[in-house]
């Protein structure tokens, strides 16, 4: 199970392989095989190179880590509260669930995280040495798991990366472009023209997490790094919204909703789940939510991708849309 050429080879492990990170991670594999827990694999074509595991993070098969030397992806999280259980039990228990039945030859995780992290915006430039103030029990849920995978590894001697995007665009997004296209439909606009935010297209996040599994598989010792995760210019929200009524033929917005301060503060401290869930969707759309990612950047083989012009992507993605 090579990772990379020469010596012994290192296996993947991957969680979340159904997911949109996992299966674009899957598509940018090339030849390298992967070892995948999925809860129900029925149905699917995976392909050569990928031995799939029945299990989930809560029922992990010993059958799913390999016998030499591997990296964990960690994609397998849960990002919205459609059954009202809260995130703990996936996201933070299943996180501690994981960890401990790494075996000796596990060399690291790479996870999945968010720039939620942060805390509530506007965040123009962002760093990854910005205080961790979650406001969601998404976002806490999240700093959790960050925390539980960033003591394991350094307890025990193990890589660990934390992977921190804000929006991730293209093939098999069903949240973000949908949501832009369905205000414009109504011709409506929720934010300023200046209003900006991080993107990057998820087949490019996938490239980048294989770099990353690449390096730590490399790494002659184990370090521990938050990476901010985006192109690094930001897509201004006249760029989006522009690209979009040219692209689809939509209509331009005759309407263009701000959110003051007070609404957002009131939504949020409101004792409604609902109110809550409306507050973080306001948040994320009338504010900007931009990343600094010089970090990622001086990783070698990222500086290209990260270069790439939001705008340009933005085009990409809507190809796959149409589909």
């Amino acid at each position: 199970m090579a990772l990379v050429t020469g010596g012994d080879g290192v296996g993947v492990v991957l969680l979340g392989a159904t997911g949109l990170v996992g299966q674009a991670i899957l598509r940018q594999r090339g030849t390298h095989p992967v070892h995948a827990l999925v809860r129900t694999p029925d149905g699917r074509s995976w392909g050569d190179g990928v031995q799939v595991v029945r299990g989930d993070l809560h029922g992990i098969p010993e059958a799913l880590f390999p016998s030499h030397p591997y990296v964990v992806l960690h994609f397998a999280t849960k990002p919205r509260d459609t059954d009202g259980t809260g995130f703990d039990w996936t996201n933070v228990e299943g996180t501690r669930r994981l960890l401990s039945r790494l075996t000796k030859d596990c060399l690291g995780v790479i996870h999945g995280s968010s720039m939620s992290v942060y805390g509530p915006g506007p965040h123009l430039g962002v760093t990854e040495e910005h205080p961790l103030v979650p406001v969601t029990p998404l976002a806490r849920s999240r700093v959790a798991s960050e925390a539980l995978i960033t003591k394991h590894a350094a307890d025990a001697g193990l890589g660990a990366v934390l992977l921190r995007p804000r929006f991730l665009i293209g093939r098999g997004d069903r949240f973000v472009l949908p949501a832009m296209v369905k205000m414009l439909q109504r011709r409506r606009q929720l934010g300023a023209d200046s209003v900006a935010c991080s993107v990057i297209d998820v087949d490019d996040y996938a490239r980048i997490i294989w770099k990353l599994a690449r390096r730590m598989a490399e790494a002659r010792r184990p370090e521990q790094w938050a990476y901010n995760v985006a192109y690094a210019r930001p897509l201004v929200r006249s760029e989006f919204l522009g690209t979009l009524v040219q692209g689809l033929g939509l209509p331009e917005p005759v309407v263009k909703v701000r959110v003051p301060d007070l609404l957002l503060n009131a939504l949020r401290d409101a004792p409604s789940r609902r109110a809550q869930a409306l507050a973080e969707r306001l948040e994320l759309l009338t504010r900007s939510q931009c990343l600094d990612v010089a970090r990622l950047k001086a990783v070698p083989g990222t500086r290209a991708l990260l270069a790439r012009s939001p705008v340009e992507a933005l085009r990409a993605a809507l190809d796959t849309f149409r589909s």
